[in-house]
């Protein structure tokens, strides 16, 4: 039906649970992409793979921001800061949040983050502050080492300050958080 799937291969029980993780955001209007199943050959086999519907219409960041608008960056750490917000107030450890593990919907001029692998992602009633900051902490990181391999790779500037730019996804977390 011309539609889109993205394939990961893992274990039987690292599919199950993402699987599982997926669907229960999927369930509160979470921005999510949409699992579709698990596969595996055998019962006895322990390789897998977690189906999800590619989100239609999104990008990923290294098309986005190798587009050369000054801008964008900007506005994926203000969409990005909203979705890590989201997730949080509904009691969700990402654990992963990075460039790659999102995509990205242009929506009326901003951008949309979704939450595409959610292999590391523990939900609980709620979360601890210090949860919370840890949370950011690996996301700052993982966008510093995202924006690193965007210049390696010659597909960004290597004027532009990935330590600055990683850095203002906590300030406008933080904001948006008081």
């Amino acid at each position: 039906a011309d539609r889109v799937y993205a394939l990961k291969a893992t274990s039987i029980a690292a599919a199950q649970s993402e699987y599982r993780v997926l669907r229960s955001l999927r369930d509160d209007h979470l921005p999510v992409v949409e699992p579709v199943g698990v596969v595996s050959d055998a019962p006895e086999a322990d390789d897998a793979v977690l189906i999800t519907r590619y989100l239609d219409y999104s990008l990923p960041y290294w098309y986005l921001l190798g587009r050369g608008d000054p801008t964008l960056a900007d506005r994926l750490m203000d969409a990005g800061g909203v979705l890590l917000v989201r997730l949080h107030l509904e009691g969700v450890f990402w654990g992963d949040c990075s460039l790659s593990n999102i995509l990205w919907r242009r929506d009326a001029g901003a951008m949309m983050a979704y939450l595409v692998d959610a292999e590391t992602t523990e939900r609980r009633p709620t979360i601890s502050d210090r949860m919370r900051t840890y949370d950011i902490d690996i996301a700052v990181e993982n966008v510093v080492g995202g924006l690193l391999e965007l210049q390696a790779s010659g597909r960004i500037d290597y004027e532009i300050d990935h330590i600055a730019i990683a850095e203002s996804l906590r300030a406008r977390y933080e904001e948006l958080w008081s």
